[in-house]
């Protein structure tokens, strides 16, 4: 229902990777259902840009990954941050959306308070996994919050932070391009062999990092088993140069069928997936496919991570539960041999792989409820309107 204020309204709206951009480019779509009276401008990528924002920067020269990364990279992001600054002061923006990106969307929201610039915070930064102390700096700095988990409302109700939990938008998002049976005829894979899916994440560092692991990994869980079949999707939002030059230098590149897209398919259909920690986990839990959780960045960031992070796990999906539902390989842990291990026990043990997507079925109850980005285009509308 669109809102009868015919009061034209300039938004600016910030993303600093590529999921950040297509949550952007739906919530944009959400809000102008409720007020189309709005112009937004930003940081994002090709997703916003075609629902109209005015990019000041793109996604491209924000996506980085890690402290030594950052650092590299650090004159370029400052430019960006005060570009941003400049710009909401400039052009009197009426308010800004930060998504997610709490490295630099955190103390954007504080440098745009002094400038008693209105903040939305879409997406609540994970501080309860790293960044406890900086609570009160959201809760002083952020007008409305948008989150995605219940968990997170609670963690901040020591504060006066007006925060909404709306559910998670991937319960409306997972859907899949074909049935089971056309899936496997179009990729000429055998239904009645084990089949295990690869997914080593979106970004340039993490598909450099993890890829090779997880083909060594396959090439080890294929001497057990000569009937299992991998599968390697093309994401859309992947860098194909990247991928494509490390599986094309793979030795095990000949057992492993490179497919176009049909990401979410490559999920629902495998027996069992070696996963990248991020979204996608919980992605795969809504479809309740088993996998193995796999991370690794440099030794410094490593480091520092180890000295911040508050929580025992650090995948997505362990987190909601509460539990280690998936096993976890991170860092020096991260060895094709060991992952390869676990992955053929899991094959080899149908009892294993039944007892995780009971336990992922009710990770997919956690994440609330359908129609999540549609009330977050209302709570936005609404607080616009009162400005």
């Amino acid at each position: 229902m669109t809102n009868t204020n015919t009061k034209q309204y300039n938004l600016m709206i910030i993303a600093g990777e590529v999921s950040g951009d297509h949550h952007g480019a739906t919530l944009i779509e959400a809000v102008r259902e409720y007020n189309k009276n709005i112009h937004f401008f930003g940081v994002g990528g090709q997703e916003m840009r075609k629902k109209g924002v005015d990019l000041i920067h793109s996604i491209d020269e924000l996506a980085v990954l890690g402290v030594v990364e950052i650092i590299r990279h650090y004159p370029k992001i400052r430019k960006i941050f005060y570009d941003c600054v400049k710009y909401a002061v400039e052009k009197k923006i009426d308010a800004v959306i930060l998504i997610d990106y709490p490295g630099f969307n955190i103390r954007l929201a504080k440098k745009l308070k002094e400038n008693n610039i209105p903040v939305i915070y879409y997406i609540s930064p994970q501080i309860w996994a790293w960044g406890t102390h900086r609570k009160k700096i959201i809760a002083q700095t952020v007008d409305k919050m948008i989150a995605f988990f219940e968990f997170e409302k609670k963690f901040y109700s020591d504060t006066a932070l007006d925060i909404d939990f709306v559910g998670h938008p991937l319960v409306d998002s997972i859907k899949t391009s074909h049935d089971k049976k056309h899936f496997f005829e179009y990729n000429l894979i055998k239904p009645d062999n084990p089949v295990i899916g690869l997914l080593p994440g979106s970004r340039k560092n993490e598909i450099s990092k993890l890829l090779p692991i997880m083909l060594n990994a396959a090439d080890i869980i294929k001497k057990e088993n000569k009937d299992i079949q991998f599968i390697l999707p093309l994401g859309s939002s992947v860098p194909h140069k990247i991928l494509l030059n490390i599986f094309n230098n793979s030795a095990f590149k000949d057992n492993i069928k490179l497919i176009e897209h049909q990401v979410y398919d490559t999920m629902a259909y495998s027996d069992m997936l070696m996963i990248a920690s991020g979204t996608a986990t919980l992605e795969t839990a809504c479809l309740c496919t088993p996998m193995v959780i796999i991370y690794k960045v440099n030794f410094i960031t490593s480091l520092l991570a180890r000295l911040v992070i508050k929580i025992p796990y650090i995948g997505l999906v362990n987190i909601v539960a509460g539990k280690k539902v998936v096993p976890e390989f991170l860092q020096h842990d991260a060895t094709p041999k060991k992952i390869g291990k676990c992955v053929s026990e899991y094959i080899k043990n149908k009892k294993l792989l039944d007892r995780q997507r009971e336990e992922l079925k009710s990770i997919k109850q956690k994440l609330g409820r359908s129609g999540a980005v549609k009330r977050a285009g209302k709570i936005i509308s609404d607080f616009i309107n009162k400005l």
